[in-house]
Parts: C-alpha cells; structure tokens; sequence
C-alpha cells in the first residue's frame, strides 16, 4: 500500500475514534483516491467495530489476557500505560 494510501487511511481511524467523530467528507475524498468504495465501506466498518469492541470492554471491565498483557506492559508500559481495571 503506497504511503500516502496508509496515511488517509490511519486518518480516518484515528478521527473516527475521537469523540464526537471527526469524519468529514475530506476523509473520503482522500480515501477515494486510493480505494474503491467497497475498501472504504470495510474500512469504515473496522473501525466501528473495533469502537464497539472497545467500549464493551471497557465497560465491563474486561480481563486483559497474559500475553497481550505482558506485550502492552514491555511496550507500552515505559510511556506511562498501566492494566488499571483489566486485571
């Protein structure tokens, strides 16, 4: 996938994640440059669904398994991430 094909795509992940979502009709014409309007839909619902998923467990205080744990400790935990109500 050329560079800027990933940039308007980690575009609207990113701005479909914050609240209220940033999606603007720009994000399309951008992705429209690069993808056929099947790849932008299944785009789309990536990120909805990861959304979801990320609210569910987040509501109910999902249990993080041990491996995604122990990565996102020795990655991420350098930066300040803690497990917080995922034990």
């Amino acid at each position: 996938m050329p560079a800027e094909a990933e940039r308007a795509a980690l575009r609207l992940a990113q701005d479909s994640a914050l609240q209220p979502n940033r999606v603007e009709s720009g994000h399309f014409e951008e992705l429209r440059r690069h993808f056929d309007d099947a790849q932008i839909v299944e785009r789309v619902a990536v990120c909805a669904l990861f959304g979801f998923l990320n609210r569910w467990n987040d509501t109910l205080s999902t249990e993080l398994e041990a491996v995604p744990r122990a990565f996102a400790e020795q990655h991420l935990g350098g930066s300040g991430w803690q497990v917080g109500k995922h034990r």
